[in-house]
């Protein structure tokens, strides 16, 4: 037994002192110089998530305004809601078009970490200290901005095909923007309540 311990123990510093005799580039870390490639695929590992409605919803890691109003969907993977929020989009050709013209859309995937150059704060934010700000605690939450970047509506749940384009339509309006949250949720409960949905 000795023997065999000193035989593993003089092994192992050998094995030490001269190292592998010639190592594997796959193994190796490539430290900061991580391809250009690799990086651009995690930062756009989030875009399969939202693959089926991607024509309708901008790359987040530049969330710009182009001089509409925001409107910010937080998923998540295995969320049933937001895969119903999704197909909803894809299938009203009237929530899509309002959407692509009328709004800068965002579908921002709570399930993924990266970073978000938000124009409006003027900063760099991971995907949860955004979702921190706005105080999303479910999804999908739906979060609408005006194009300063103002907070308009936060709306925790899927939002039926009406309400949605209703709300949408409600809140394209530029002279919404100058209303607080409180007035415009008022606003637009009684437009629910008008319309009966």
């Amino acid at each position: 037994m000795r023997i065999l311990i000193t035989n593993l123990m003089s092994f192992a510093v050998i094995t030490l002192l001269l190292g592998c005799e010639k190592a594997d580039s796959s193994v190796i870390s490539e430290g900061t110089n991580t391809p250009k490639k690799h990086l651009e695929e995690m930062n756009s590992i989030d875009k399969n998530s939202y693959a089926e409605v991607a024509d309708v919803f901008l790359e987040t890691q530049n969330i710009t305004t182009q001089d509409k109003p925001y409107f910010l969907v937080f998923g998540a993977n295995g969320c049933l809601y937001c895969e119903r929020l999704k197909t909803l989009i894809k299938q009203d050709l009237q929530i899509k078009e309002t959407l692509q013209t009328s709004f800068s859309p965002y579908y921002i995937n709570l399930s993924y970490s990266k970073k978000h150059n938000v124009d409006f704060l003027n900063k760099e934010l991971s995907t949860a200290k955004l979702g921190q700000i706005y105080g999303v605690r479910s999804t999908p939450t739906l979060v609408f901005l005006n194009a300063n970047g103002d907070t308009l509506l936060v709306y925790p749940g899927y939002m039926q095909k009406e309400r949605f384009m209703t709300t949408l339509e409600f809140l394209k309006n530029p002279d919404i923007a100058k209303l607080d949250e409180k007035t415009i949720a008022m606003r637009l409960r009684d437009l629910f309540e008008q319309k009966k949905i």
